[in-house]
Parts: C-alpha cells; structure tokens; sequence
C-alpha cells in the first residue's frame, strides 16, 4: 500500500464552518434561542491500488457542551441511525452529511463517534473484518479545537477528517502485495470550517501525462520538520487533487509515486476562506 495518509485523509472530516445569519433568516429557519450544528465526514485516501473499499458503520455521533456555572459538561445525542460509510469514496473534497441538528446557543468542545463495524476490501474482494476497541460502547473521542461558539440563529459545519493511512495499518509484506489483515486504530481530526482553506493541483510528469494515484501529503511546518503529518490525498485519473479543512497557516507539501522521484514544495500559504494552488511536476527515476 502507498502511504496514502490513511487519515481517510479523505479524510477528509476536517473542518466546521460558522456562517452569520440575518435577523429574518433566524426567525424564519430557526428556533429561537438555538443554532444548528452540521456535521461532516471525510477521508485522506490510503493504497488505492490495493484496497476497492473501506467500511465502517457509525452506530451514533453525539457532541459535548461545556459546562457552565449550573450544568455539567454534558453529550447531546446528533444521530443513533446506523450509516454505513466507504471511507473511500470521501476524497478530494466529498464529504459526507452524518448529522444536521438544532442545538442550544453555547460552547461545543468535543464530537464522540460510535464505530461498530469496519471492514476493508481488497481489488481481489479479499475482505478483512475490523473490529474497534471500546468503539461502539465508549465512542471514539473527537476535540474540537478550539470549541465550537453556537449563537442564536448561526450554523457550524464541522468536519470530521477520517485519516486512513494512520487508522488502518496493513499487516504482511504489503510492498508486494502481500496483505494478511490491517490492524484498526481510528485517527481522526476534526476542524472549523470558517478558520480553514484548502490546497488543490495538479500532478504531471515530465512529458506533461496527468498521473493518477499520487499520494500529496500536507505537512506543518516546525524546526523539526517530522512527525508533523497534517492530511493527505491521491490523485484522480486526470492527475488532480484537493484537501479541504486546512488551517490557516504556512505547510509545506510532497507529492509522491512509485517510480517517480518525489518532490517538496515549502512555504505553501493557506488563507482561511481561500484556496491555495500546488502543482506537481514529477521526475521518472533513473
């Protein structure tokens, strides 16, 4: 498998948007007193020329009010209907809507998703049944950062940044198409969509031929430069890609190919509200 950013870094549930309403919308689309949280689900693609699918099913998704001076911190139940999602299918700026829901003006700190089942399939349909530690009991637990201000008449698109290449780890000597199972330790991100912009290109070789399935990687940029892995994505077949729910801020970026020499672009700027243009051109290796 390619390392793909198995964040489902398609995946993509990375960002929440606050959208101001007029004062005739709020009366007129909500109820008063309360604002209305969307929540979204993406993925960062992972060995797309390996693995056809990758399951889960999400059993519930439920956000945490913080406490008050009165109340507890308390979690709100979004959605209990069972959604089968292809983690897959949500790269290069899909998402999918878990969860639309009025909620009380306040403070929203942190989204906890149930998981029950999760299976991967190869292109052979080899499929590998996962199961989720504590998933579908205790929830995985999802901050938000920072927490999400819900005000009389506004609404929060919150997206769920699924990362596969660091959820689903491949057991056996995959470099060769060897795989024996995947062991399942869900990453996922979670980011404001209002604070955050996106970077999209395109990926040519030298002979200017789209490549399809190169893995783009954006990374934070710190002294030490490791360890700092934000989300990743693959190119379609004519050679594009895009990561929405970047943070605004300065990343540098790596585009990489079996066969190809892989290739940096440093000081890449992300604007909230904006996106960001890094192409590639990749180099055959000798």
């Amino acid at each position: 498998m390619k390392k793909i950013g198995f964040v489902l870094m398609i995946i993509v549930l990375g960002t929440a948007l606050m959208l101001s309403c007029s004062e005739d919308d709020t009366v007129n689309n909500y109820t008063e007193g309360k604002g209305k949280v969307n929540i979204y689900l993406t993925d960062a693609p992972f060995p797309v020329n390996l693995v056809s699918k990758t399951v889960v099913v999400i059993d519930k998704v439920e956000i945490r009010k913080q406490e008050s001076d009165t109340t507890g911190a308390e979690f709100i139940t979004l959605t209990e209907e069972p959604m089968e999602v292809d983690l897959l299918s949500l790269s290069n700026g899909v998402t999918e809507l878990l969860a639309s829901v009025e909620l009380d003006a306040g403070s929203y700190d942190m989204i906890r998703m149930h998981v029950g089942e999760s299976s991967v399939y190869l292109n052979d349909d080899t499929k590998f049944d996962l199961k989720v530690p504590s998933g579908s009991s205790s929830g995985l637990k999802i901050k938000i950062k920072p927490a999400i201000e819900i005000s009389n008449g506004q609404t929060a698109d919150v997206l769920l940044d699924f990362d596969v290449s660091k959820s689903f780890v491949a057991k056996g000597n995959w470099k060769k198409g060897n795989i024996i199972g995947f062991n399942f330790k869900p990453v996922i991100r979670c980011v404001l969509l209002d604070m955050a912009g996106r970077i999209e290109g395109t990926v040519l070789d030298t002979a200017n031929t789209a490549l399809e399935h190169a893995s783009v990687k954006v990374w934070m940029e710190t002294e030490e430069m490791n360890d700092s892995l934000i989300t990743s994505a693959f190119t379609n077949p004519d050679g594009n890609y895009q990561i929405i729910g970047i943070l605004a801020g300065n990343y540098y970026v790596t585009c990489e190919l079996d066969s190809f020499t892989t290739d940096t672009v440093f000081n890449v700027n992300v604007t909230t509200g904006e996106s960001t243009e890094v192409d590639f051109m990749l180099t055959p290796e000798p």
